[in-house]
């Protein structure tokens, strides 16, 4: 190793720090607080039980976060994964198909929703709110109609494995979580493609100047969010050993308040994977605490929304700032 990387490694995690100092000393406070009113809260089984339990969301918020640096938004990643879900519970129990099948099936289905919104909206300029609704609709409808309206018990066991495995006394979907991350920090900060990703939400006039092609990459990245949409079906299918016909629902919610406390604008081109991260824990922290001091859950939607409605117009007043600067 040269002088030149040794130098350069920490310059990467100052700025890390320095971009989400915000973020962090709000988390930390967050802990505190909690910590205080319910001492099984700091507990390393109650830290690895927040990890499993807020997994599927951080895969989800990987995609939300793609969909937000461009300067748009997919609220159809809820009913994908619950569709996700339901089919691959329907084809190991009712069907009683292999499982290599039915893991890509779950991952086809997921791909297929989102390539038909990135078509929607790239090449169609159907406004991306408008089209991820409407396929939030069908996916809720079918998975309705496939589940009948009742859990769908998956007694499988090898297949179950997939989301109940651990490593070394870790969930096995912990790791999962932490490879999708790895993966989207690699592709948004060190390809072109992630490159474009941020000049899209940027300025997409000016980035097909430069030679964008806009369309398609518009297009791509829903079919990734797809994809791990339908990865966090399986997951949470095996995981829990069933499906239901709810199984999804407010996902979204929680995959927008992650990337928006996060640090990333709303309105595209702004925006890390470590800051979704960050808000991500915010958030289950908030989910955890509260279940711990057995507060009514319906408090955490109140909760969220509050957080929400703070980082947006947070993010308003700071552009707002520096565009009279």
């Amino acid at each position: 190793m040269n002088k030149t990387q040794t130098k350069s490694e920490p310059n990467v995690v100052v700025a890390y720090f320095k971009r989400n100092v915000g973020t962090i000393i709000g988390l930390i406070l967050l802990m505190v607080i909690v910590s205080v009113y319910t001492p099984k809260f700091m507990t390393v089984p109650n830290m690895l039980n927040l990890l499993r339990a807020n997994s599927v969301n951080a895969i989800i918020s990987c995609g939300m976060l793609i969909a937000i640096l461009m300067g748009e938004i997919d609220i159809s990643v809820g009913s994908t994964v619950g569709l996700s879900g339901i089919i691959g519970a329907y084809m190991i129990t009712n069907m009683e198909a292999p499982i290599p099948v039915t893991v890509l099936c779950c991952l086809l289905v997921g791909a297929v929703i989102g390539a038909i919104n990135g078509v929607a909206i790239a090449y169609l300029k159907v406004p991306a709110f408008v089209a991820t609704l409407a396929t939030q609709s069908i996916g809720r409808g079918l998975t309705e109609i496939i589940s009948n309206g009742i859990t769908i018990r998956v007694t499988n066991d090898s297949f179950c494995k997939i989301g109940t495995a651990s490593i070394g006394g870790i969930s096995v979907i912990i790791f999962y979580a932490g490879i999708i991350l790895f993966l989207t920090w690699v592709m948004l900060n060190k390809t072109r493609f992630g490159y474009y990703i941020y000049a899209l939400g940027g300025n997409k006039v000016a980035a097909q100047y430069s030679g964008v092609n806009v369309k398609l990459v518009n297009m791509i990245p829903y079919v990734f969010i797809g994809l791990l949409c339908g990865l966090g079906g399986l997951i949470w299918c095996t995981r829990l050993g069933s499906a239901a016909a709810t199984l999804g629902q407010g996902f979204e919610m929680d995959a927008i308040a992650a990337v928006v406390i996060g640090g990333t604008s709303m309105s595209g081109g702004t925006g890390t994977v470590g800051g979704t991260f960050i808000g991500l824990l915010i958030i289950s922290v908030i989910t955890n605490g509260l279940n711990l001091m057995n507060i009514n859950s319906f408090w955490q939607e109140v909760f969220k929304g509050i957080i929400i409605l703070a980082a947006v117009i947070f993010d308003v007043v700071r552009k707002n700032r520096g565009q009279k600067h």
